[in-house]
């Protein structure tokens, strides 16, 4: 088995599922004027694909444990891209207002099927890696984070300003992209069953009163949810604050990305080996500090030039990445391999509402007086954001102490 290649095909896999995800923020600016929708309308729309891959993960948990891991990754990911492409052909009709609510419907479909997969490739990594190697694994798969700030929706960005703000084009390059790795997942990655060797009868309950029944598990659940909704809140409209606040123009947006990708991909290796050598749980609170410093930063600023914006970007999204590596790692380690999918999964969909939840937090936090007006309130936005990191912070330690009593 070539550990490395699984790796980076899994990265992959979640590249084209977190590119597909990431470019409605990017477009935020465009897509409110081209659909004409204010913050409201914005963040349902951003907010229908977690909300629908929530949904999907938390059934998920009833049938995955039970499935060999890696058909259940390919038929996923299968959905995933024929739901990416019709957001790229059904939203096209002549009714702005109608588009809006194609859509929508688009997105939902995406999310049903896409919704699976941060699960099953979290519980993949999980089953193939032990424990003292997996921080470094968890890098290389969250390096799809980055590298798809970094190459994907820059790329994406560029596609839209060639084809004069079309939003429809990245959603073909993504489902384009999906077909082939989908076909190198199909021959590279092995069948992973090994839990399925068990000698009881499969409980499809079994996940859901395993957290119910266990403490870490559960504030492992809400340990996922106050850090999504600790980042989502403030990026989910970030590129119309920057557009409409801090004055820059749609076609410098991809420089902010490739900047903060950039150093994300330079750092995910490194931060990985440090979560190894110095522990999960203490490279966790350091770079969770340190994201609460750049989102306020981030959600108070002025007008200034995009070389600023674009060194702020840097620091930003090193930290919020670095966050989610040890953070990943944590989670990982609180459930059995037999009851792994599931409980990602189910981790999965709790991470997905969080993120949908954001938008349409943040939507309905932001006023705008029209879709060229600066908004208002974001700053709020800025200190939600951190107030949900530092409970986070709380609740690290109650599982960093639960986990020990667990082990002794």
């Amino acid at each position: 088995m070539n550990e490395k290649r699984i790796l980076l095909i899994l990265a992959a896999i979640q590249f084209t599922n977190i590119v597909d995800f990431m470019i409605m923020m990017p477009m935020g600016d465009i897509l409110k004027k081209e659909l004409i929708i204010g913050p409201g309308a914005y963040g349902l729309l951003v907010s229908s694909y977690g909300l629908a891959a929530g949904f999907s993960s938390f059934l998920g948990v009833f049938y995955l444990d039970n499935l060999d891991r890696r058909k259940a990754l390919l038929w996923a990911y299968t959905g995933f891209m024929l739901g990416t492409l019709s957001s790229a052909i059904i939203p096209t009709t002549q009714d702005v207002h109608l588009n809006y609510y194609l859509f929508i419907g688009t997105r939902v479909l995406t999310g049903l099927t896409g919704g699976l997969l941060g699960g099953l490739v979290m519980s993949i990594v999980g089953d193939l890696i032990p424990l003292e190697r997996r921080g470094k694994a968890m890098g290389i798969v969250t390096l799809a984070f980055s590298l798809a700030a970094v190459l994907g929706v820059p790329m994406a960005l560029i596609l839209v300003d060639f084809f004069d703000h079309n939003w429809h084009v990245p959603f073909y390059t993504v489902s384009a992209m999906s077909m082939v790795i989908g076909a190198l997942a199909w021959k590279i990655i092995p069948p992973i069953n090994a839990h399925l060797n068990r000698k009881e009868v499969f409980n499809p309950m079994a996940t859901v009163q395993g957290v119910l029944q266990s403490k870490v598990q559960r504030n492992a659940l809400l340990f996922t949810v106050l850090l999504v909704l600790g980042q989502f809140t403030v990026i989910s409209f970030l590129t119309p604050y920057f557009i409409n606040n801090v004055g820059l123009e749609q076609s410098q947006i991809k420089y902010i990305y490739i900047a903060g990708g950039a150093a994300t991909v330079l750092s995910g290796i490194s931060i990985g080996k440090a979560v190894d050598r110095f522990g999960r749980f203490r490279i966790f609170t350091l770079f969770a500090f340190l994201s609460c410093i750049t989102m306020l930063v981030n959600t108070h600023l002025p007008k200034v030039d995009l070389v600023w914006v674009m060194f702020i970007a840097l620091f930003f999204f090193t930290f919020i990445s670095g966050r989610m590596i040890p953070a990943n790692t944590i989670i990982s380690a609180v459930v059995n391999p037999k009851q792994r999918a599931g409980f990602m999964s189910l981790n999965s969909a709790a991470q997905s509402l969080a993120s949908g939840s954001s938008a349409i937090i943040a939507g309905s936090i932001i006023h705008q007086a029209n879709e060229y007006a600066p908004l208002e309130h974001y700053n709020w936005v800025g200190y939600i954001a951190v107030g949900f990191t530092l409970i986070s912070l709380w609740i690290v330690r109650r599982i960093k102490k639960l986990s020990a009593q667990s082990q002794s």
